[in-house]
């Protein structure tokens, strides 16, 4: 049975609190590229940290157009449940933005705090904030009954082009 939009947005935002870490996928002249990131959203933008010369870096500075999946691992079909999504990656340039996005990063993985601010940014001095805005999310789950798929498909605009 089908959902609502509204509930079929509630399930995709539990999905998105429910996990850590996602499966990002991007391609450059090497071919395609999969990386696991650790992850924190506000409400479907996706945000991670990465150092810029990374190989999906590099490919999404060059063609942002990406798909990341997230999905905990299960033994049993009938519990399979994630998402699969489309849309746009990029580095964050907007230095409010990305501070925004750091903190939910911070909220969200308190082993970053025991680093002490000054470790951090030693540590995380090569990185920089990427955001993914997807323009398709697909649920998946099969405690709704096996193969259950629906998707919600978000305006694009032009702003997520970057």
């Amino acid at each position: 049975m089908a959902l609502t939009e509204t509930e079929l947005e509630l399930a995709i935002l539990d999905e998105l609190r429910d996990h850590t870490v996602l499966s990002l996928a991007a391609i450059g002249d090497e071919g395609p590229h999969a990386v696991s990131l650790m992850y924190a959203h506000e409400r479907f933008d996706i945000f991670w940290l990465s150092d810029p010369d990374t190989h999906h870096s590099r490919y999404l500075a060059a063609n942002s157009r990406t798909a990341v999946t997230i999905a905990a691992q299960h033994e049993d079909f009938s519990s399979i449940r994630g998402l699969q999504m489309s849309g746009w990656a990029q580095r964050v340039s907007d230095p409010e933005q990305a501070a925004m996005a750091f903190e939910l990063l911070k909220g969200r993985y308190p082993f970053l705090l025991r680093f002490g601010v000054g470790k951090l940014a030693r540590h995380l001095g090569a990185a920089d904030v990427y955001r993914f805005r997807p323009t398709r999310l697909t649920l998946i789950d099969n405690s709704r009954g096996f193969g259950f798929k629906q998707t919600l498909a978000l305006q694009e605009t032009d702003d997520d082009r970057y």
